[in-house]
């Protein structure tokens, strides 16, 4: 009888402790789902933010706002606000709307090229484009381009069999990276415009952009001596396996004119 009663205490002991024992692992878990589930305010972009923008900019312009995300899905330097030490610094890449901002994304504007990262050995120059010469907007920071332009010639036996002036046409850069489209506005922003100001621009009738690209100062000798001549300039997208060759050109004395 006593050997029975004992077995039935420890029998209840061993499931009591087994039970704490499953609690405490079930409490546990818990604890660690909620812990990797713990919500923090993290800041997003409201629409396109253009390189070089400056962090004071986009803390005193309310470029971004509040939002509330699982810690457990946000890389490690998410901003949870836009502090003053950023003040100074700049976006080095467009970020895009309802994009996170991380700490990564900020870096020095250097005193020589602004907010435009500029490749070692290169230099930075601009032209005005309308903006069906510009492949109707969709040129944008990072892309690579052909310029083509169409200059006067003067060519006086072409005026006297034509009765006009000769025009030539053909590629006079044929692979350039594009480092901004639009002005330099407050803040440092160097590029491509919002919707809402191209359709400011609209309405006026006239719609150009300014085009910042890299070049060698060979390349960028002849992007100027083209512009101060007049000639028309027009980009081109290009692809990694976009064949553009320099010196095939053609004029309106072609018979497929």
């Amino acid at each position: 009888m006593t050997r029975r009663i004992i077995g039935v205490l420890v029998a209840i002991v061993l499931a009591v402790v087994g039970t704490a024992a499953v609690f405490a692992y079930l409490v546990a878990t818990k604890n660690t789902v909620q812990a990797g589930q713990e919500a923090i305010h993290v800041r997003v972009a409201k629409a396109r933010i253009p390189a070089g923008t400056t962090g004071a900019s986009i803390r005193d312009k309310d470029l971004t706002e509040d939002v509330v995300m699982p810690k457990s899905s946000l890389p490690e330097d998410v901003m949870q606000d836009i502090s003053v030490d950023l003040d100074k610094l700049v976006v080095t890449a467009d970020v895009q709307p309802r994009q996170l901002l991380l700490r990564g994304m900020f870096g020095q504007a250097t005193k020589l090229s602004g907010g435009i990262a500029v490749p070692e050995k290169m230099i930075a120059i601009s032209g005005k484009f309308e903006v069906e010469r510009e492949v109707g907007g969709f040129v944008r920071p990072g892309s690579t381009i052909a310029v083509f332009t169409t200059c006067r010639i003067l060519d006086p036996n072409f005026k006297k069999k034509y009765d006009e002036d000769r025009f030539a046409t053909g590629v006079l850069l044929p692979r350039m990276e594009v480092l901004a489209v639009g002005a330099y506005g407050e803040g440092g922003q160097t590029s491509t415009q919002t919707a809402e100001q191209r359709a400011k621009m609209d309405a006026t009738g006239k719609v150009t952009l300014i085009v910042t690209i890299s070049a060698t100062q060979e390349d960028a000798t002849k992007f100027v001596h083209a512009t101060d001549m007049e000639c028309k300039l027009t980009l081109a997208l290009l692809t990694d396996s976009s064949e553009v060759q320099v010196g095939a050109v053609i004029d309106n004395g072609n018979p497929t004119r």
